[in-house]
């Protein structure tokens, strides 16, 4: 796929929807919004993984209030990451390619991140990595309402789809869009990048 030469704005997220990294494969520059103020019910926190009894939101518990900027929201404690843990070995134990990405999302949920911006760019380091996106990631270091149009701003969409290939999911009966990255990597493997670039 070829790479658009416009840059591309996104929100932080917390392992990313598909359609996240569908933007990011498009893009060579990826602007990542730090100067915001954070937004509630959003993937700035939460994914969607599939369990056994159908879609599971996972959230990170976070000191939050509408007047802070999203670089400075703190993760609010520790019993959160004991319960995504075992979430994603109850949801994909038995998935293709677990036992080859879950000890390093493991190691990446249980480092003592102390704000939820630090956690997140380094899922998104990690998955930028194994995917071979080829992105030149950066921060924002002001907050700018409105972008030119040689700038995509994704910051405030919401995460749809309206095209992706189907693949097999362990749990799903019905084929489920836009799941967290989690979701297509442990079902799909070194082949999920085929089913970004669409």
């Amino acid at each position: 796929m070829r790479q658009n030469t416009r840059s591309i704005i996104l929100s932080t997220a917390y392992f990313p929807p598909i359609q996240y990294f569908q933007c990011c494969v498009k893009h060579k520059r990826i602007h990542i919004e730090h100067n915001e103020y954070y937004k509630r019910h959003s993937t700035r926190n939460r994914c969607t993984i599939l369990g056994a009894n159908g879609p599971l939101l996972l959230t990170v518990p976070i000191h939050s209030s509408s007047k802070e900027l999203i670089k400075n929201i703190r993760i609010a404690h520790e019993s959160w990451r004991k319960n995504h843990i075992n979430s994603l070995k109850s949801a994909y134990g038995s998935s293709p390619f677990f036992i080859y990405y879950f000890e390093d999302i493991k190691k990446i949920i249980n480092k003592k991140h102390n704000f939820l911006i630090d956690l997140n760019m380094d899922i998104l380091y990690y998955f930028s990595n194994e995917l071979q996106l080829n992105n030149c990631i950066e921060y924002t270091e002001k907050y700018i309402r409105n972008y030119p149009e040689d700038i995509e701003d994704q910051r405030h969409v919401t995460q749809k789809i309206s095209k992706q290939k189907k693949y097999h999911q362990v749990f799903g009966e019905n084929f489920i869009k836009n799941l967290s990255i989690i979701d297509l990597i442990f079902n799909i493997g070194p082949k999920a990048k085929e089913y970004i670039c669409v």
